[in-house]
């Protein structure tokens, strides 16, 4: 008594006490001895000791099923923000461009490309062409060496990107290159605009090659035209030579008289007589029919000089050594335009074609199926990943 929970212990069939080993059990035939289970408080059936580990053991019991039924990560906790949308689609572009084109060699490849290139066409322009094709072999021989010792350890994936590089930049450095020298003839040269025909000669005096001319008046003269035939090359067998022809006419600033003064010519080199109606028909020489008063610089050599001397002294007209000599042409600027295009068309065509090779070389090795689904993941981290799709597996 004086427990909570005690019940007094039981007074019916009363037996001697016995040993544990030989106590019945709860179902004792009624009417013999024995003992009969009652409502004992826990504190007299474990102890204090025991009653404290037991509530230990459900404590720690309770914590288990606890942990194994809560989720890890909450429904009501708050996502973090995410980054503003166009900063996603850029970030997720990169990355779709960058895994669909190769991950691995496939962008320096590309990069080496581009910077050999670039060093290539500098070199060419500033230097000369043939330091160029210099400029391009190093490059090319560091990415194939490279290429190669990727190759004989094993390395495949890596050194077919660099391979396909070093086999581009021959079209890119040699073919583009000779466009960017085109253009840089004239890139880069004089320009004597606005002069009149009289005042040209001293205007342009020591004029460099490709020089651009605007004049303000005057008009070719294609009847008193000058021609100077040099032998080239002779042919050892048959004795014949093939010849070069110096066809020049003289700038007037009106009708032609004799004795008048010519203060600038125009000029066209042909593997023709002058003479020739194949020469007569040639866009070159029918430009002289068009009042254009523009012209391309050319560079007098004693060809030139003996060509403008036979039609000076036939049709007895007066010249300076100093009078300019040029290409007669609508826009002397034209040539140049042209280059600048098909150069840059030229490198546009070889950087597209490595890339739609590396592209078709990425899907046949297996690095672009994991382009579009990281692109998904940057757009939007909690949206839920779809189901890889089953590969079909021959029986």
């Amino acid at each position: 008594p004086g427990f909570p929970g005690h019940t007094a212990p039981c007074q019916q069939n009363p037996a001697p006490l016995r040993s544990p080993s030989s106590a019945p059990s709860e179902s004792s035939p009624p009417g013999k001895p024995g003992f009969r289970l009652c409502s004992v408080h826990p504190h007299l059936l474990f102890g204090e000791r025991g009653m404290s580990a037991t509530k230990t053991m459900t404590k720690e019991t309770s914590d288990l099923e606890s942990d194994v039924e809560q989720p890890l990560v909450s429904d009501n906790e708050a996502n973090e923000p995410l980054r503003p949308a166009p900063i996603r689609a850029i970030h997720a572009g990169l990355q779709f461009v960058f895994i669909l084109f190769g991950k691995e060699y496939g962008w320096a490849g590309f990069v080496f490309l581009v910077l050999g290139t670039a060093c290539s066409v500098a070199t060419s322009v500033h230097v000369n062409w043939l330091a160029g094709c210099a400029m391009m072999m190093v490059f090319f021989a560091s990415c194939f060496c490279f290429a190669g010792f990727q190759a004989v350890s094993g390395k495949y994936e890596l050194a077919r990107p660099l391979m396909c590089a070093a086999m581009m930049m021959f079209l890119s450095c040699i073919l583009g290159g000779h466009f960017f020298v085109v253009w840089s003839k004239s890139a880069a040269s004089q320009v004597i605009k606005d002069v009149s025909l009289a005042g040209v000669a001293k205007a342009s005096k020591d004029y460099q090659e490709n020089a651009l001319f605007y004049l303000k008046d005057g008009s070719v003269s294609p009847a008193q035209m000058g021609e100077y035939k040099l032998c080239k090359d002779k042919l050892p067998v048959v004795g014949t030579c093939v010849y070069n022809y110096y066809c020049v006419a003289p700038i007037l600033g009106g009708e032609y008289e004799k004795g008048a003064q010519v203060y600038a010519w125009v000029g066209i080199m042909s593997h023709v007589s002058c003479t020739d109606p194949v020469f007569q028909k040639s866009p070159e020489r029918t430009a002289w029919n068009h009042a254009y008063r523009n012209g391309l610089g050319i560079s007098r050599s004693r060809y030139w000089d003996d060509a403008i001397d036979a039609s000076s002294k036939k049709f007895g007209m007066k010249t300076a050594d100093s009078a300019p000599l040029m290409t007669w042409v609508k826009d002397p600027t034209h040539d140049e335009k042209v280059a600048w295009h098909m150069g840059w068309l030229v490198e546009f065509i070889v950087f597209s074609a490595y890339l739609m090779v590396m592209l078709v070389y990425s899907y046949c090795v297996g690095f672009s199926e994991d382009a579009l689904p990281e692109a998904r993941k940057i757009m939007d981290p909690n949206a839920p990943l779809k189901p890889a799709r089953r590969k079909k597996v021959d029986p």
